[in-house]
């Protein structure tokens, strides 16, 4: 198994039928105080701590509890922040433990939400306060899913030494697609032949007080 991915493994039967139980024995329901989601809410079986060299169904049922997705996206916010040192190095397969998800190339999204930022300074040369997404599809939809949302993702920035260091937990401020301010970040950085769809203003969690009840989902542009 040393060639699966994180993600493998949590579809991995032995993990599916772990996290059943865990389901069945909090008996279906969110289990972090003061949940509001809705009922029938997609649920989450939540790690409370990662340990080397164990797989996820490894884990005794006191480290597993039940979260709806709202729920299991703040609690490991909430992890992440605690376990990781700004401006450290980590390699790239720690990262998932550090997690508790594979984290993908620039935005990583898992159950409708961009959760994780991993970021090359050769196309974002101001990361993390400013990004510069490309011009795929599938980046643009990712750019703009994280574009509309309030929550906070942790960010890391590749170092010269191949070690990706946490740069704090950051979300997008604002957003534009105005091609003269494209032109502008092309010109500055001499980005001539990199494609960019669109330029992503970041605010961190220092900055942030907390999201408006009126705000959350509300799409940000400039």
């Amino acid at each position: 198994m040393p060639n699966m991915t994180y993600r493998q493994k949590l579809r991995d039967p032995r993990w599916q039928q772990v996290r059943l139980r865990v389901f069945e024995r909090d008996g279906w329901r969110c289990q972090r105080a003061g949940c509001r989601s809705p009922e029938f809410t997609p649920l989450a079986v939540h790690h409370r701590r990662y340990l080397t060299g164990l797989e996820p169904w490894e884990y005794p049922a006191s480290d597993l509890i039940t979260f709806c997705e709202q729920c299991h996206n703040l609690q490991h916010n909430l992890t992440t922040t605690r376990l990781l040192s700004e401006d450290q190095g980590y390699p790239w397969v720690a990262l998932p433990a550090l997690l508790g998800f594979e984290p993908q190339p620039y935005l990583t999204q898992r159950e409708g939400q961009i959760v994780c930022a991993c970021i090359k300074l050769e196309y974002n040369p101001d990361a993390p306060a400013i990004l510069l997404p490309g011009d795929t599809d599938e980046i643009i939809a990712r750019s703009e899913l994280f574009a509309g949302q309030t929550q906070l993702i942790p960010i890391f920035i590749k170092a010269r030494n191949g070690r990706w260091e946490y740069r704090g937990h950051w979300r997008v401020d604002a957003v534009t697609t105005n091609t003269a301010e494209i032109a502008l970040h092309r010109r500055v950085h001499k980005l001539r032949h990199i494609p960019i769809s669109m330029v992503l203003f970041m605010t961190s969690e220092s900055s942030v007080v907390g999201p408006s009840p009126l705000d959350l989902g509300k799409p940000k542009s400039i």
